[in-house]
């Protein structure tokens, strides 16, 4: 009897874990979502990207690695049209590039001659800021001879953003790994011997050959995709900074439509090859060890769906409260978390996290919490009517505007 009843403790101490983790995915930003997904997918085989993410994240890397840089497309021109000493620098501003990197070095730790040099590699710098000449050639070009040249790319390589001047691709993420103090002796194998493979997708040949798991592999993809293919880009002045809308709200014919803007997240699925793996394993402990992952899988695909269903929802309840404001006919009428939640049948705290954060689009981008009148509890969980929604009750009465939604 007390076997039974600890037992009968213990689920109940799991269901409410699971209900926790469950409320907390619905509180993620579509944002906070999609990285709570990379993780899960790095660290579970069970789990799959319909659109394959390690390809995704090495799509850019791929771009940038094709295309090779021809000496004669990229010749500056003489190198005695302008005198880039530290003053002139600082006086230019057509050459933004320029002045962002030889602004770094002391003026006075340089002659003339190698700041001209200096000034010269830099505008032979392709257009990912990577420096794939041959000094000789450059040398033969210009006049400059080539030991100072070599001597100023030296000095020109230790410029930040890391990587820049690499003449490659994988010299460049290398570069901004020790920059970042990851020093991993496995992972700069793959980046120079691998990327081909790595670029293409093929984890299992990357898998046998260096004797490392796949879900390790996963985790190097996604340090890498961390990286920068395209140093000059940290150069290039800063866009501004736009609001994503987690819910787009839309009224084809007359009738509203509530959608949630994740199509950019793709789709999770199970893994094939990792569930007919567990049904063929003879031992115990590997089945086991992957029964509990694609129930790990199973719970985290099925509370994304469940969020989802939950948003679209609370948004719906709010639109039958709110039609008027969204139509810009009228200010927002009173309304709180408990309304919300009395409307659809569910806890407050349900209402509470299913908004949190998110913002919503319709004529225009604002938080789904400015739609509420009362202020919102941190938990969402207050008990009887708040404070202030007796003031706002109280305004709206005095204004005159009849009966109030309880």
């Amino acid at each position: 009897m007390e076997l039974n009843s600890y037992a009968d403790v213990q689920q109940k101490q799991t269901l409410s874990a699971s209900q926790v983790q469950a409320l907390n995915i619905l509180a993620f930003t579509n944002q906070e979502l999609e990285d709570f997904m990379v993780n899960e997918y790095l660290e579970n085989p069970m789990l799959e990207h319909s659109e394959q993410k390690e390809d995704e994240i090495m799509t850019s890397m791929e771009k940038f690695s094709d295309s090779q840089t021809v000496y004669g497309d990229q010749h500056p021109g003489s190198p005695e049209e302008e005198d880039p000493c530290r003053k002139e620098l600082s006086a230019r501003s057509g050459n933004r590039l320029k002045e962002n990197l030889l602004g770094q070095l002391n003026w006075k730790d340089y002659s003339k001659e190698q700041w001209k040099i200096m000034s010269y590699l830099v505008d032979c710098l392709d257009e990912k800021g990577f420096f794939t000449h041959d000094l000789e050639e450059l040398s033969a070009a210009s006049g400059y001879k080539k030991e100072e040249m070599s001597r100023c790319l030296t000095v020109l390589r230790e410029l930040e953003p890391a990587g820049i001047f690499s003449s490659c691709l994988e010299e460049c993420l290398i570069k901004q790994l020790e920059a970042k103090e990851v020093r991993d002796e496995t992972l700069c194998q793959i980046l120079n011997h691998y990327l081909p493979q790595l670029v293409s997708g093929q984890i299992g040949v990357i898998s046998r050959n260096l004797g490392i798991s796949t879900v390790q592999v996963k985790e190097y993809i996604h340090l890498i995709g961390t990286l920068n293919p395209r140093p000059i880009m940290d150069m290039e002045p800063e866009e501004a900074a736009y609001v994503v809308p987690d819910i787009i709200v839309s009224r084809p014919g007359g009738a509203w439509r509530v959608e949630i803007n994740d199509q950019w997240l793709g789709e999770y699925k199970y893994s094939d090859y990792y569930i007919r793996m567990m049904k063929e394993a003879a031992d115990p402990e590997l089945t086991a060890y992957f029964k509990e992952r694609l129930e790990r899988a199973r719970f985290v695909i099925n509370c994304v769906e469940q969020r989802r269903k939950t948003i679209v929802r609370v948004m719906e309840a709010i639109l039958k409260r709110q039609e008027a404001y969204f139509e810009l006919k009228d200010s927002l009428v009173p309304m709180a978390l408990e309304d919300v939640a009395g409307d659809l049948g569910v806890h407050v705290s349900t209402v509470s996290q299913a908004v949190e954060g998110k913002y919503v689009q319709y004529k225009r981008t604002e938080p789904v919490k400015s739609l509420f009148t009362s202020a919102l509890s941190k938990d969402g969980e207050g008990q009887g009517v708040s404070p202030e929604k007796i003031k706002e009750r109280i305004r709206a009465m005095i204004a005159g505007e009849g009966k109030v939604s309880r």
